[in-house]
C-alpha cells in the first residue's frame, strides 16, 4: 500500500478488540486503553502492575482507541538481527507511526488516538502494546520541551540519576549495582524541563518486563544524565557541549519516528546539555562508580 494511503486505511478500521479500559500513570501523564480484549488488559495490569490507575473519570494527555487491524498496515516482517522499527511519516499534517504490528494516528480533532494491531502476531501482544506507550510517552514528553533515552534511573536522595546508552551498555547493570536505591525503570526515561531543573518520572518499562516498585512522587528532579561506557576502572569524562549534544542525541529514543518533532527534540537535547549534568560515565561491573557522581 502506498504510503500516502496509510493514514486513510487506518481511519476505515473501526472494529475494537474488546470492551475494556485502563489508564497507566506516566509522570504527570496519564494514557488510557480504550477497546481492549480481557487477555490483553489483565497482562498489560499484570506488567505495569502499581503504574495502571482506574480509566474512570482521569484526565487522560491521550486516549488511545483500539481497534483490529490489517497486513497492509504493518512494516515488512523482520530480518534476522533486525533491531526493532518504529517508522513515522507526516500526512496532510497528520502524524502516523507503524512497526510490524500496529499502526497509530490521531482521528480528526487530534483527542483520540486511532491504534490498529495486529490479530495473530508473532510477538506477544502485550510487548508490542508496551513499544506503543514508550512512542506515545516520547511524543508527550517532546511536546513539552523535553525527549526520551534508552536509559535507567535511579532515586538517590530524592534526586533521579540518570544513565544513557544504547543496548548493552549496561544501564540495568548500573541500576542492580545501585542497590537498595529504588529503580525508577532500567530500559526508557524521559525529561521535562520544570522551572529551574529537569525532571524524570518513574516508569514500568524494564528490561525485566516487569514493573519495578512505584516510588511516591510524580516527577523527580534531575541529578545529571551519564553515558555508560564498560571499562576495567571507573572514570568521569565531561565532553564538550557540542560533543555533548550528538553523544545524547545518539541516545534519543524515536527522533526518526517523530519527523514532526524531531527539529524540536534537538533543540531540547541542547537546551539540557547547556544547562545541566551530562558527562560519559566509564564503569565497571562495582558500584565504585558512584564515588564519582557524588
Amino acid at each position: 500500500m502506498p504510503e500516502t494511503g496509510l493514514l486513510h486505511a487506518l481511519r476505515t478500521l473501526d472494529r475494537p478488540r474488546g470492551s475494556r479500559s485502563i489508564a497507566l500513570a506516566l509522570g504527570r501523564w496519564h494514557v488510557v486503553l480504550d477497546g481492549l480484549d480481557d487477555a490483553l488488559a489483565n497482562a498489560l495490569s499484570r506488567r505495569w502492575n502499581g503504574f495502571i490507575v482506574p480509566a474512570d473519570g482521569v484526565a487522560a494527555a491521550r486516549v488511545l482507541r483500539v481497534v483490529r487491524g490489517a497486513d497492509p498496515l504493518w512494516l515488512p516482517h523482520w530480518r534476522l538481527f533486525e533491531r526493532y522499527r518504529i517508522e513515522g511519516t507526516v500526512e496532510d499534517g497528520t502524524p502516523f507511526a507503524r512497526s510490524y504490528h500496529f499502526a497509530l494516528a490521531p482521528d480528526p480533532g487530534g483527542g483520540t488516538w486511532r491504534l490498529a494491531l495486529a490479530d495473530e502476531p508473532d510477538e506477544r501482544v502485550e510487548r508490542i502494546v508496551e513499544n506503543v506507550a514508550r512512542f506515545v510517552l516520547a511524543r508527550l514528553a517532546a511536546e513539552e520541551g523535553g525527549f526520551a533515552l534508552h536509559g535507567a534511573g535511579v532515586l538517590r536522595d530524592g534526586r533521579a540519576y540518570v544513565f544513557a546508552g544504547p543496548s548493552r551498555s549496561g544501564k540495568s547493570t548500573a541500576v542492580a549495582l545501585s542497590a537498595p536505591w529504588p529503580s525508577l525503570g532500567d530500559d526508557f526515561a524521559v525529561l521535562v524541563p520544570g522551572g529551574p531543573s529537569w525532571l524524570t518520572p518513574a516508569l514500568p518499562f524494564d528490561s525485566s518486563e516487569e514493573a519495578p516498585p512505584k516510588p511516591r512522587g510524580d516527577l523527580h528532579p534531575v541529578a545529571g544524565i551519564w553515558r555508560l561506557y564498560q571499562a576495567a576502572e571507573a572514570k568521569l569524562e565531561t565532553v564538550a557541549p557540542t560533543i555533548a549534544a550528538a553523544s545524547l542525541m545518539g541516545c534519543a529514543a524515536f527522533p526518526w519516528a517523530m519527523p514532526d518533532l524531531s527539529e524540536s527534540i534537538l533543540e531540547h537535547v541542547r537546551r539540557y546539555v547547556d544547562g545541566a549534568v551530562f558527562a560519559h560515565l566509564h564503569f565497571r561491573k562495582a558500584p565504585d562508580f558512584w564515588d564519582l557522581l557524588e
